[in-house]
């Protein structure tokens, strides 16, 4: 009997779930008011507090993600402008997501007591801690994904729901972890198969209706995710150039069995407290980790006992979504093996199978010493693994934007490129951001006024340009225009080069130096600043005649 049908029992599980998930909020917590948050982090929060709806969705929509977690994000900022509250939406996901994942467990499970150790193991695995505290999109999507498919295996189950509840909440879930993150296709992709496969293996009498019903389950889920991610990007699907090694090159020196095992090996690498090497110790995992999915099908073939069949799912979407991944990388759809998050659909799904395992071999020895003696180890591995994990308070390029404010402590007005627009945006993310209009006579640059406190300034955002170039005439007469149309006397530029390019000669500077004053003249412009860095480049520009200073050579 699952503990769910003993009422005493339940409760007593339900609430040792929040304890666990209470223990493991702490280490959320703690690196989640402390430690700084990244580029990509804070380029999300740009995107969720743009104050007009269409700037907010041309700027999602340049983004590789769906809205809805920019939505809640933009929610949190009732509560501040901090790294907790940006943070809170992936930390309170992360938090519910052990819940959630025991209760799953123990439709699976014999005794709740490795339901509960599972749920811890979660819990205080370093990737779920590192991916409730990104101020991303992927741990509110992976909690959609744990949620539907804890309703899911009632869907499939040989007794079928009283009510549709089940089936609507898996569904509506589905999409809307869909709606989250796009790797949540995979899951339904997987959950589809599943779906379609049970009433086949079972022989239903029904079998058409079966299959029909399943139809329009799933038309209903994929419904609004695809066509939103038809307007997103369209009917191409591209690699991301950042991610090279994980998309298959079939006119290169790897074979495509050669490519699957170096990022099978580097995706279990984000999943598992050490490293595996290459060679004989990955293969030896590999062998290990085959036959344990096996046992596990194994002693689950029995179709008669209810916990079975949520057994072999949670191993068949571990497999499942693993292929799915796989042929991602292979048709250059997909980063099989890229980063943590990109993969971390996966992650729920592979920490219960260990414990699954262990339900169903450990019986000589008492279960709860046994679970004890492995809490305990669970515990430390997470523990040695959070103090091995890399920790910094201190925001990224804080040398950078120190020199520059140092060269201009109250600016009129900044001209900014598309990666500088994050940088400056991390240590400018709570004042007031207002979008005023885009540049006269262009449409490229927009407009944006700045404030905080007694000081306010106008931000010139070049949308064109990864990285502005002094040497570029029109980045004059976009500033000169917008100079003129907010009668402002000196504009100011921040631009670090990325990426970095080689080392300039004297001569070369020179040479910079000169173009930049001709350039700017024309455009009744002097030069009142220009401090470099290799291509680093602090600048401040003036009205003709208005400049007090030559610049250094």
């Amino acid at each position: 009997m699952n503990a769910d049908d003993r009422p005493s029992e339940s409760r007593l599980f339900n609430l040792a779930l929040i304890g666990v998930a209470l223990i493991c909020l702490i280490p959320r917590l703690i690196p989640g008011a402390s430690q700084y948050i990244e580029y990509d982090g804070y380029w999300h929060v740009w995107i969720a507090q743009q104050d007009r709806w269409d700037n907010f969705i041309r700027e999602y929509q340049s983004n590789a993600h769906p809205p809805l977690y920019f939505l809640l994000l933009k929610l949190s900022f009732l509560f501040g402008r901090t790294n907790l509250t940006y943070r809170s939406v992936s930390i309170l996901a992360g938090t519910a997501s052990i819940y959630v994942l025991g209760k799953t467990a123990l439709k699976a499970m014999r005794s709740p007591v490795w339901a509960a150790l599972a749920a811890f193991a979660y819990g205080l695995a370093l990737p779920s801690i590192l991916l409730s505290n990104e101020v991303r999109t992927y741990m509110l999507s992976a909690f959609l994904v744990q949620v539907s498919f804890y309703y899911f295996l009632d869907v499939i189950a040989a007794e079928r729901p009283a009510s549709l509840k089940p089936r609507i909440i898996f569904g509506v879930t589905a999409a809307l972890a869909c709606l989250t993150e796009y790797y949540a296709l995979i899951y339904v992709g997987a959950a589809l198969l599943f779906a379609f496969a049970v009433p086949i293996v079972r022989r239903e009498k029904k079998l058409v209706w079966a299959l029909l019903r399943e139809i329009v389950t799933f038309a209903a889920i994929l419904a609004l995710p695809v066509w939103e991610f038809l307007s997103h990007f369209g009917t191409q699907v591209r690699a991301y150039d950042h991610l090279p090694t994980y998309y298959f090159r079939p006119d290169g020196a790897e074979s495509a069995i050669d490519f699957l095992l170096r990022n099978l090996r580097n995706e279990l690498n984000w999943f598992l407290p050490w490293q595996i090497p290459d060679g004989t110790a990955f293969y030896a995992v590999l062998v290990l980790l085959i036959a344990g999915a096996a046992a596990i099908l194994f002693l689950a073939r029995k179709q008669d006992v209810p916990i079975n069949l949520p057994g072999i799912a949670i191993v068949g979407f571990v497999v499942l979504m693993t292929g799915a991944i796989m042929t991602g990388g292979l048709l250059r759809a997909y980063p099989f093996g890229g980063f943590l998050r990109q993969q971390y659909v996966l992650f729920p799904f592979f920490v219960i199978c260990p414990f699954l395992l262990l339900d169903r071999l450990v019986t000589g020895v008492p279960r709860l010493v046994a679970a004890g003696i492995l809490a305990v180890l669970v515990a430390l591995v997470s523990f040695q693994s959070y103090q091995a994990w890399p920790k910094s308070s201190r925001l990224l390029l804080s040398d950078q934007m120190g020199r520059y404010n140092r060269l201009f402590p109250a600016p009129q007005a900044i001209y900014i490129d598309q990666f500088n627009l994050t940088t400056f945006f991390m240590f400018h993310h709570n004042w007031k951001w207002e979008f005023v209009a885009p540049v006269p006579g262009s449409t490229t640059v927009d407009t944006y006024k700045l404030a905080s406190d007694n000081h306010s300034m106008f931000l010139f955002r070049d949308k064109d340009h990864w990285n502005v170039d002094l040497r570029d005439p029109q980045l004059y007469r976009q500033m000169a225009a917008g100079m003129r149309k907010w009668q402002l006397s000196s504009t100011t530029i921040f631009s670090l080069a990325q990426p970095v390019g080689k080392t300039r000669t004297e001569a070369q500077v020179l040479a910079y130096r000169s173009r930049v004053a001709e350039l700017s003249n024309a455009e009744g412009l002097c030069v009142q600043t220009l401090d470099l860095d290799n291509y680093d480049v602090y600048a401040e520009f003036r009205n003709s005649g208005l400049c007090t200073a030559r610049t250094e050579p």
